[in-house]
């Protein structure tokens, strides 16, 4: 076939694991929907980038069905087992981190261990999927990661790195305390001459394999009330978990309306609580009457109007966002056209919220998946960081989602048993005139807001194309300091400070703290382009319907 011929695409898969796109568009090439990809792609990242995300993990998938136009939320969170009391912390705690708000212990009881675990929803979750929109069967969907767990893959740059990490931002546990918690974890990652596995080097795990094998010939229930789950329950009644087996058994996966916006001629619609969907939508709605695109890009003009929106809103998530199941969330009123025009008063006037008083990432991964059918998923999970705890035999590690729930017994991310607590997520899907014209999402904590909120704006106010909305710099801002990319000018950052900003200057030109956008844009042409975050690992991949190959996104029209 000639270089410059034009293959007509069946779909598009964008995520930060090359391997794990590959796997998802190949599922598309053999005639798999958008929701097959998703299943496969999503074991694939669990399988190659093991500390972003993980079957012991959790997550949230956004999606719209074309044929029926179904558009909605499944929520797979991790919940916290029914030991867990409000405030049973408090006097312990010693603080949170700046970015994505994680709790700080001497002991880093919160992030290291059992204590640390909560109900893990991730295989729940991607059973939902599968029951509600897939096509293909279960166990092939799930084959391509047991293939890789069996011959072995080369280990990526970005896993092997988090091995020399000295330590995250905020005082949190060393990154190689993870591999040192239990003996199974450092099993996994220690060769047979004690040394830490390169990037390069093969890596296989019998372990995790005999365990997907059960989950493939058993199904997702095998994790929650098949012998799998009695295992793990087993071992965390042992270990001082706070989940019992009780606590698998009733786990449920959550069906939501995705909460919307109109913005400047879109309809925008994001993940529900208590993911951030609801702060995505404020940063862009306090700022729909602001023609952002009058400003020089990345002028101090501009970057202070987006840091104050991101400020009030943030401000709102501090006081209001948690888990809908046990707080009242005053969703309609905090998107409200009213409430954006009061907001963006006193953004004009260049004021910011007061500070609220707070007891105060990134290991997570995320995938968007366009079809030929039309449909949409854009789907972020994850295991947080990793509690560094593998249940013996079972071959993989758990979440550490405790370190994000609220340690005092007041606030609406106040711990209670079977509460989910708040996360950044915000896959979100845009829509002109009825059709799908953009969607994205982001792995990286609560930074995720920023890079998704930002990459679509670079869209829809700078006229950028996927590739550079993804790649620019960019900043993030969580009510307090403005922390910079240093690609945003120095002449930029003393007008900011100026502005009554406290500036932080990140030295790195694509910092990966400031997440990591994967975005697909649908032009009016017919063409669907894609584009994964440069700030680490990307990947794009397409699958043809003429020839059941796959190939590259650049090269492919729709």
């Amino acid at each position: 076939m000639s270089k410059t011929t034009k293959r007509t695409m069946r779909g598009m898969v964008v995520a930060p694991e090359p391997r794990a796109a590959e796997i998802g568009a190949a599922v598309l090439a053999k005639g798999g929907n958008a929701f097959d990809a998703a299943v496969a792609t999503g074991f694939a990242e669990c399988v190659v980038d093991p500390f972003q995300a993980g079957i012991g993990g959790m997550g949230s998938c956004h999606y719209y069905h074309a044929k029926t136009g179904e558009h909605g939320h499944l929520s797979f969170h991790s919940r916290a087992g029914s030991k867990v009391s409000p405030g049973m912390w408090e006097k312990d705690a010693a603080g949170q981190t700046e970015i994505s708000g994680y709790t700080l212990f001497d002991d880093h009881r919160s992030e290291l261990g059992y204590t640390s675990i909560m109900t893990p929803g991730t295989i729940a979750g991607f059973g939902a999927i599968h029951k509600k929109f897939a096509t293909m069967d279960w166990s092939d969907l799930m084959q391509p990661s047991m293939d890789l767990l069996r011959h072995g893959f080369s280990l990526p740059a970005n896993v092997t790195g988090l091995f020399t990490v000295p330590k995250n931002v905020g005082g949190e546990a060393v990154r190689a305390a993870q591999l040192q918690k239990t003996t199974e974890m450092m099993k996994l990652w220690t060769k047979a001459d004690g040394s830490l596995y390169d990037a390069g080097d093969m890596y296989r795990n019998d372990d995790m394999l005999r365990t997907l094998t059960r989950i493939a010939d058993n199904g997702p229930e095998e994790f929650y009330t098949g012998k799998l789950g009695k295992e793990i329950a087993d071992d965390f009644e042992r270990n001082g978990a706070f989940i019992t087996a009780d606590d698998l058994a009733n786990y449920k996966v959550r069906l939501h309306d995705a909460p919307h916006i109109k913005y400047r001629g879109y309809d925008i619609y994001s993940s529900c609580a208590p993911t951030s969907g609801l702060t995505a939508l404020q940063i862009l709605n306090f700022l729909e009457h602001v023609d952002l695109g009058s400003y020089e890009y990345g002028s101090a003009e501009h970057l202070n109007l987006v840091a104050l929106a991101m400020k009030w809103a943030h401000h709102d998530r501090e006081k209001y966002l948690g888990d809908p199941e046990f707080i009242d969330l005053p969703m309609d009123r905090l998107l409200s056209k009213d409430y954006a025009k009061e907001i963006q008063g006193h953004i004009s006037r260049g004021e910011a919220p007061p500070p609220i008083p707070t007891f105060k990432a990134e290991g997570t991964t995320h995938v968007t998946i366009w079809d030929e059918q039309g449909n949409v998923v854009t789907m972020t999970h994850s295991l947080v960081v990793s509690s560094g705890v593998v249940t013996p035999g079972l071959g993989f590690p758990y979440n550490n989602s405790m370190k994000l729930a609220g340690v005092s017994k007041h606030g609406p991310n106040a711990l209670a048993p079977g509460k989910a607590r708040n996360v950044g997520i915000c896959p979100t899907i845009i829509f002109k005139d009825g059709k799908f014209v953009y969607a994205a999402g982001a792995p990286g904590g609560s930074v995720i807001i920023s890079a998704v909120v930002q990459s679509l704006m670079n869209i829809l106010h700078f006229g950028m194309n996927p590739v550079e909305a993804v790649s620019a710099p960019r900043i993030h801002c969580e009510g307090g300091r403005v922390f910079c990319e240093s690609r945003i000018l120095t002449p930029t950052l003393k007008a900011l400070e100026k502005m009554g900003h406290e500036v932080q200057f990140h030295p790195c030109s694509y910092a990966t703290v400031f997440a990591r956008s994967q975005l697909i844009a649908a032009h009016p042409d017919g063409t669907v382009r894609g584009a994964s975050d440069p700030r680490n690992d990307g990947g794009m991949a397409v699958a043809a319907y003429d020839d059941g190959s796959i190939g590259l996104a650049p090269t492919w029209a729709g």
